[in-house]
């Protein structure tokens, strides 16, 4: 746990060498622990990229590259009907460029928490496989336990308010407010 998401890169290290540093000890972990992609592409893991990807109102180009990936990794195919299905159960929460109302730029998502924070919504809502193996080591859920409770997402949130004067909860919305807002699927068939 620590390894994953403990702060071990000395004070002052650029965000993109931790974030490489971590990635490599990632790796490490799972080669000593015997888990390969297999274990962690799964057909319910692909799901759930299908759902973060409609709250968040994702480009189409997931649309195209998923399908290969799920393909290469001897997966289920997910289908237009698959498409649809998510898109219509899974409320966009999401307000980023270049969908609306307000189309905060990307690294404002980022500092809203980002994925891990659009899948906090999604697994209040159960929307999500929260069993599935992360490249962590651990499940989803235990990484969204982690993600919760952390002083990370503490300071990036508080970083988007006090440096951009944005309430973070207005770029990833609740799904109330994000209905509220007139937020709607950005695909559809």
């Amino acid at each position: 746990l620590a390894i994953t998401h403990g702060a071990l890169a000395p004070s002052g290290t650029p965000a993109w060498l931790d974030i490489a540093l971590r990635s490599a000890r990632a790796l490490v972990m799972a080669e000593k622990r015997g888990v390969t992609s297999q274990d962690i592409l799964t057909d319910a893991a692909f799901r759930n990229a299908m759902v973060v990807h409609a709250a968040c109102g994702g480009s189409t180009n997931l649309l195209l590259h998923m399908p290969a990936i799920a393909h290469a990794a001897g997966r289920r195919l997910m289908t237009v009907e698959d498409w649809d299905e998510v898109n219509k159960a899974t409320p966009r929460i999401v307000d980023v460029l270049p969908n609306g109302p307000v189309g905060h730029p990307t690294a404002e998502l980022y500092s809203a928490g980002g994925v891990p924070e659009v899948m906090l919504h999604l697994r209040r809502m159960g929307l999500l496989d929260t069993s599935v193996l992360t490249a962590t080591g651990q499940s989803l859920g235990e990484n969204l336990d982690w993600w919760e409770d952390s002083q990370r997402r503490r300071d990036l949130r508080s970083y988007l308010r006090d440096n951009n004067g944005v309430d973070p909860d207005n770029v990833i919305l609740s799904p109330d407010k994000a209905r509220a807002k007139g937020l709607t699927s950005t695909v559809t068939f």
